[in-house]
């Protein structure tokens, strides 16, 4: 047993850790240990700089009011200065519960999520991974900062709840504060630093998170390159690849790296295209990755691609046939090119009906904030109804507010009010809808859920 003596840290952080006396884990910057009572990690760095321990107090002191992000990060704790008595350099975190496993062994391949899926689990899983991760970048950047190393494998992850922790966060890069200690991980790294045309920053943070996030969903990397450029050479070759030839692998405009898989059901051996995700992931994408590759500013933020993922929830159905969740795809037509993605079966009648959630901007003018689809037996929560809301990470103490149920007698869905607040029919019809009633959700509807709440659209009923 060993004792790491804490220099400087937290006032709850113990001065000193009862630690193994071996370490855990081995990696390139350092060697990692646990503490005896499981609470603590600490790495002890194995080249520090002289600079080190300053870079570290300034870590320390940016995560002091973290307040509810703090779920979505291991922030550094304290600094150690001593391991059984012998000076070093290294730094302590929370130890995140052993029911998070490293996100890399959920996503690395298709291979990995069918695993999952046999278990019992779905799509909408990894929807909460992508969010999360997203949710863990936003609140690095809300600070001022950057993370320089994002890739799969400084993400812990909880394949049942879909949370994820960020760690390795001793690095964080502040311009004209703290400076990049690392470039991050091959494949995840923007073209510009993998060129030497610009070091970590946000805006490089950002191309990292588009392609974790779509690693996470589609289980690739979708800027792997499948063209050689250096077959003498192989690191020059992946430098080529990910830097100055960097292509996405959907470039309507350049399909170097296109795979033909890419669209073909992926319980066919295909590979999932990001046209399978709603519309403002695909935009998301293509800021990302095709116009952001050169125009870094344009890239996307963090919290963009949190509030979309978010919203994505909405529009899960499951596969009648294979019994998976996927993004119903409102947005192709006609409705018979509508298919699950995982085993390619066309969605059969009734389909699910389409809302739009509308807010008001103006007097007397509403915009569509978001798309929702509605099968049978599907509740509505609280947060559907309420302006400028998106879904919570989990819904398992939100109010139920209505559900929609199939009538074939009448060919429609109905949508049943199951909350206290009257709605009212706007166009499409008369009338108020009390507790307990309901009404036809035919096209053209447009239904207020309440004074001051969000009106809704039908643009779909599912009929045949």
């Amino acid at each position: 047993m060993a004792t790491a003596t804490i220099k400087v840290g937290r006032p709850a952080l113990p001065k000193q850790l009862k630690v193994g006396d071996l370490p855990a884990h081995l990696g390139g910057e350092g060697s990692i240990y646990f503490s005896t009572d499981d609470h603590f990690v600490v790495k002890i760095y194995h080249h520090p700089s002289p600079e080190k321990p300053k870079l570290l107090e300034h870590v320390l002191s940016l995560g002091t009011n973290l307040g509810a992000d703090e779920q979505f990060l291991a922030w550094p704790l304290g600094i150690v200065s001593q391991l059984n008595g012998k000076p070093v350099v290294g730094v302590v975190t929370h130890r995140v519960s052993p029911d998070f496993v490293p996100l890399y062994k959920l996503v690395y391949s298709p291979m990995d999520a069918v695993a999952q899926f046999r278990k019992g689990h779905s799509w909408l899983e990894y929807v909460k991974m992508a969010r999360a991760t997203a949710a863990a970048v936003r609140a690095i950047h809300g600070l001022g900062m950057a993370h320089a190393d994002i890739h799969f494998k400084n993400f812990l992850a909880h394949p049942h709840t879909g949370e994820v922790v960020l760690i390795d966060l001793d690095g964080l890069v502040v311009t004209g504060f703290l400076p990049p200690q690392v470039k991050g991980m091959r494949g995840f790294i923007a073209p510009e630093v993998v060129t030497g045309e610009a070091t970590p920053d946000e805006t490089t943070d950002r191309h990292s998170l588009a392609v974790l996030i779509l690693w996470i969903l589609l289980w690739r990397n979708v800027m792997q390159p499948q063209v050689c450029y250096d077959p003498d050479d192989p690191n020059r070759d992946d430098e080529l690849g990910f830097g100055k030839y960097a292509c996405f692998s959907e470039n309507p405009n350049d399909r170097r790296n296109w795979l033909p898989q890419i669209g073909v059901p992926l319980y066919r051996r295909g590979a999932l295209s990001y046209r399978a995700l709603p519309p403002k992931l695909q935009q998301l994408t293509e800021r990302a990755l095709i116009q952001g590759l050169c125009h870094p500013a344009t890239r996307p933020q963090a919290v963009e691609w949190e509030r979309a993922l978010a919203e994505a929830y909405d529009v899960l159905v499951p596969c009648l046939q294979c019994r998976q969740t996927f993004f119903y795809p409102y947005w192709l037509n006609p409705p018979q090119r509508r298919r699950c993605p995982f085993c390619g079966y066309s969605v059969q009648p009734p389909l699910p009906a389409v809302l739009d959630l509308l807010e008001p901007r103006s007097k007397g003018t509403y915009i569509c904030v978001r798309t929702i689809a509605l099968y049978h037996g599907l509740p509505l929560f609280e947060d559907v109804a309420e302006p400028s809301r998106t879904p919570p990470f989990t819904r398992r103490d939100t109010p139920v507010i209505a559900q929609a149920e199939w009538e074939s007698t009448e060919g429609s869905y109905r949508l049943i009010n199951m909350g206290v607040t009257p709605w009212r029919i706007l166009s499409g019809g008369s009338g108020a809808i009390a507790g307990g009633e309901s009404v036809a959700l035919k096209r053209g509807l447009l239904l207020s859920l309440g004074d001051g709440k969000r009106v809704v659209r039908v643009t779909e009923t599912g009929a045949p």
